[in-house]
């Protein structure tokens, strides 16, 4: 097997959390695509460390504690036919909005141009966004943004339904 690149992968927001942090909770709601992305967000979770000391044995002991969400960077690019793109709007509205509750979709589509196609693998995460940048304008720069987010539940992978 090859290793495959994320090239081709879509992002899709929804201003909100499901019900239920499973399959059926993230396909309920209605997804919007956030054209133009240049970085998709690390989806994950880190653990704390719990270290125990054994003066018996003159070895501490590490076991797993609780689990958090990683904080990741999303940006994207402005496009001047289409600056208005509702799913920039929902991520930049909730990263500037003073709850900043989100859900995202990752996917990478196989149907005609990309779109989602049934049994496509599909990720999904959600938390907040927060800390809207603009793209420092340089000789070399591009207009767009970034966002934070920070997941607060564990990925859901699935795959995309029937349409």
């Amino acid at each position: 097997m090859a290793t495959k690149n994320d090239i081709g992968k879509r992002i899709y927001v929804v201003a909100g959390v499901p019900a239920t942090n499973d399959v059926a909770g993230f396909e309920a709601l209605t997804w919007v695509w956030a054209r133009y992305h240049v970085t998709l967000p690390q989806l994950g979770i880190t653990h704390n460390e719990i270290e125990i000391p054994d003066m018996e044995q003159g070895f501490n002991q590490i076991v797993k504690g609780a689990a958090t969400g990683v904080t990741t960077t999303m940006s994207f690019r402005v496009d001047d036919d289409d600056r208005a793109n509702a799913g920039q709007v929902i991520a930049k509205g909730q990263a500037i909005d003073e709850d900043g509750i989100i859900s995202i979709k990752i996917v990478d589509g196989s149907g005609a141009d990309g779109v989602p196609a049934t049994g496509d693998l599909v990720q999904y995460a959600q938390g907040i966004v927060h800390s809207f940048q603009p793209n420092q304008g340089t000789t070399d720069s591009y207009e767009g943004f970034q966002i934070t987010f920070r997941q607060n539940q564990r990925t859901v992978e699935a795959t995309e339904p029937a349409a």
